[in-house]
């Protein structure tokens, strides 16, 4: 309870979720203004687009560009959280404030992983239309099936916690790097081998089958992938809830974790060491 109070609840860094807000939310200047009218037109787009395709707006598949939206939005919001306060030469400012390094990690992780929560909120709506409306159809035209919602819950789980293993992925690398676009193109490059140019290759060399291949059993996309194919429910049919993406998300949040834990002891060595392996 101790060391909730000290990360969390009591933790001064804290006000970082205020900043993240003002600072890509706020309309002080006309970048943000922009941003956020492009924001706000994307999402009535998508509204209005899953609306008006109602009956084909498959929920899972929602789940799935949510995903893809939180994998490219972390490593924005998070690039320069330690890296860009280098920059601007206000760490060492940080460092000498009566904070920990954990509080420090810590409040930089949660103004980010509120962005993540807040961005699942809002996507809840578009998803909320899909399982109103969506019905999937034979060949021939008839109803054939419809998606379970406690599967439906499960992928929804699965994508938030993906997009907090990439925050803390994010965080780890920009406490390693002296410049956030350097910590955004690791983390982009790390990202894009791991979940196109890895599968591509081991698809190439008849190692695709997550049975064959235990990174692919982790791929995220893959997990959804499986879960779209368990998560339909016949007309008169009890829904039966897979165990798929469950092991997928207790690793995430495990992952999510020693990336945090990892960062915090990368912050006791000096600037000038690069070391990945506390000892």
């Amino acid at each position: 309870m101790s060391l909730l109070k000290t990360l969390f609840t009591e933790n001064p860094m804290m006000i970082e979720i205020t900043r993240f807000r003002r600072k890509f939310l706020g309309g002080g200047n006309s970048l943000n203004s922009v941003v956020i009218a492009m924001c706000g037109a994307i999402y009535i787009g998508i509204l209005a687009l899953v609306w008006n395709y109602r009956d084909s707006a498959n929920p899972i598949i929602l789940v799935f560009l949510q995903t893809l939206l939180f994998t490219l939005l972390a490593p924005a919001l998070l690039h320069g959280a330690i890296a860009g306060e280098r920059e601007r030469r206000s760490w060492d400012f940080l460092l000498v404030a009566p904070v920990t390094q954990a509080q420090i990690v810590c409040g930089k992780f949660a103004g980010a992983a509120a962005a993540i929560i807040a961005c699942a909120v809002a996507l809840l709506l578009p998803i909320a239309i899909g399982v109103a409306f969506y019905q999937r159809h034979t060949f021939g035209g008839s109803m054939d099936s419809q998606v379970s919602f406690l599967n439906l819950i499960l992928a929804e789980i699965l994508s938030v916690a993906w997009g907090l293993l990439v925050c803390a992925l994010t965080i780890f690398f920009s406490a390693r790097c002296k410049r956030g676009f350097i910590a955004l193109g690791t983390t982009l490059a790390l990202l894009v081998s791991a979940l196109i140019v890895w599968p591509i290759l081991t698809a190439s060399a008849g190692l695709g089958g997550p049975q064959n291949n235990l990174l692919n059993y982790f791929h995220p996309f893959w997990i959804l992938t499986q879960v779209e194919f368990t998560s339909v429910v016949r007309p008169g049919e009890e829904s039966a809830p897979s165990l798929v993406g469950i092991p997928q998300i207790l690793v995430y949040l495990g992952m999510t974790a020693v990336f945090l834990i990892w960062t915090e002891r990368t912050l006791r060595f000096a600037d000038t060491e690069v070391k990945f392996l506390p000892r």
